[in-house]
């Protein structure tokens, strides 16, 4: 739930910038399943300890472990700082 009102506030915000960008949030069993359909994976901390398996599995995608801050935050801001920080471009 919580990772679903985290997406929702960057689609806001990508939005609001008139970016077309897609934001979904899914459990970690669905990573397999969509990993390949992504162009990054951001892993909540609750589900950071599994970043090795992630990207072994996925190992041309950027996998980013949020820390407690940025998650807590709920900012659709912070988390898109996140990927500029991590060099991630969106159009």
């Amino acid at each position: 739930m919580s990772s679903s009102l985290a997406g929702a506030n960057m689609q806001k915000v990508f939005d609001k910038e008139g970016k077309d960008v897609k934001v979904d949030a899914y459990d970690l069993g669905m990573v397999d399943e969509v990993g390949d359909e992504v162009d990054v994976i951001m892993l909540a901390p609750q589900i950071s300890w599994d970043y090795d398996a992630v990207k072994k599995s996925f190992p041309d995608k950027k996998v980013i472990k949020l820390t407690m801050q940025e998650f807590g935050s709920m900012s659709g801001q912070v988390l898109i700082d996140r990927l500029t920080k991590e060099g991630i471009k969106y159009e």
